[in-house]
């Protein structure tokens, strides 16, 4: 062999044994392409962002009254509007003075027309008055000349009360108190029975046993999320408060239901709620319960509002909160642009380990040509314990 040829030889061999040098063995190729994935994805993948049509609208609260009155208003003559598929409008009068208020009055009616649109005519169905330093509605009754009280715009979180499964036992509807800011009727009663310095925020049995207080308490209800308890001089003061009836809208359906008994759970790190447990002979046809009102209100209840509820979850998404939870939004029913909603899985109250609930909520939107605006939403229920984090 000529020399040159044995030098090239040499070099390739050299060559070569460098190559198999620099490469990582056969059985640590894997792991370096693992760790090498993770990088690759996070730069290639964009995390999906909510998307939705709807855009904010803003409701003074004069036209968030009388939006309300001609959804949830139940007169005869609203009614039969309403049975006639008739589109409620309102129309600004005049503007009164009286010695005592200023009112705006307004005309609530219907168009009807004649020979296929021709010869429209506004046909009003009911006189509305607007107290505008009180911000108050008032129906006028022509027969009589007097206005009569429909519904104060504070009052509005006392139109609409959520209604939660607590056990499988107890369904009742909820109002959250003891918290720092409350001021309600109900804290205010609860304080003057049981003063704060005598009772604690605890679910701790055996304080329920050495309690002098507490003593006078009865179990009402162990078996759900909640010790629910019972104290007859509370639920005394309390029924002065309360209606005693309510119609009662679920899943399925309405049904109306008395209030059986009031009681209180008590925690140091989940929402203190006051209780009103309903019949549960009487909804049980409704499928699961959601909302409960002293005024009737004609649900429709819908086949599908899965797009609906998408723009919703799009808009008021809750990405990136620390305290949130895989709820998506249901919507159980509308009355013309009012979409009632709830986050709930119906779990928790009865099987908490199979529940990923801890949020729940029940709420109302209003939705007017692709604006959204959150009309009612109900007190918030932690049972996740944000106090305690």
């Amino acid at each position: 062999m000529k020399p040159v040829s044995i030098l090239v030889l040499i070099i390739l061999i050299f060559g070569c044994q460098n190559a198999n040098e620099n490469k990582p063995p056969a059985e640590n190729l894997q792991d370096v392409m693992a760790d090498s994935i993770p990088e690759t994805i996070a730069a290639e993948v964009v995390p999906e962002k909510p998307v939705s049509e709807l855009a904010e609208l803003d409701v003074s609260w004069s036209d968030s009254l009388l939006k309300m009155y001609m959804a949830f208003g139940n007169n005869e003559v609203l009614k039969q509007a309403h049975k006639s598929n008739f589109s409620l409008e309102w129309m600004y009068d005049n503007t009164l003075k009286t010695d005592s208020a200023v009112y705006d009055i307004y005309r609530i009616g219907h168009e009807i027309s004649r020979d296929e649109g021709a010869d429209t005519r506004f046909i009003v169905d009911q006189w509305i008055y607007l107290d505008t330093t009180r911000k108050q509605l008032y129906e006028y009754d022509a027969a009589t000349n007097k206005l009569s009280k429909w519904w104060a715009r504070e009052g509005e979180k006392k139109f609409f009360y959520p209604v939660y499964e607590l056990s499988p036992q107890t369904t009742a509807f909820v109002v959250a108190f003891r918290d720092p800011d409350s001021k309600s009727i109900l804290d205010t009663i609860f304080n003057k029975l049981y003063p704060k310095d005598s009772i604690y925020n605890t679910s701790d049995i055996e304080f329920y046993k050495k309690s002098k207080v507490a003593k006078t308490w009865k179990f009402y209800d162990t078996s759900g999320y909640y010790w629910l308890m019972k104290s007859d001089k509370f639920e005394k003061e309390a029924r002065k408060y309360f209606s005693d009836e309510f119609y009662v809208y679920g899943t399925k359906g309405y049904a109306k239901s008395r209030i059986k008994n009031i009681t209180f759970g008590l925690s140091p790190c989940i929402t203190n709620v006051v209780a009103f447990c309903l019949e549960n002979d009487c909804i049980k046809s409704i499928g699961h319960s959601v909302f409960c009102s002293t005024k009737f209100l004609n649900i429709h209840y819908g086949k599908d509002y899965s797009k609906i509820e998408k723009n919703m979850d799009g808009y008021y998404s809750t990405a990136g909160s620390a305290y949130s939870d895989s709820m998506k939004t249901k919507i159980m029913g509308n009355v013309d642009n009012f979409y009632f909603y709830y986050h709930d899985d119906f779990l928790w109250g009865r099987s908490t380990n199979q529940s990923k609930c801890k949020f729940p909520d029940r709420g109302i939107r209003l939705i007017d040509n692709k604006n959204i605006a959150q009309f009612w939403m109900s007190d918030l229920m932690d049972l996740f314990g944000v106090e305690c984090e």
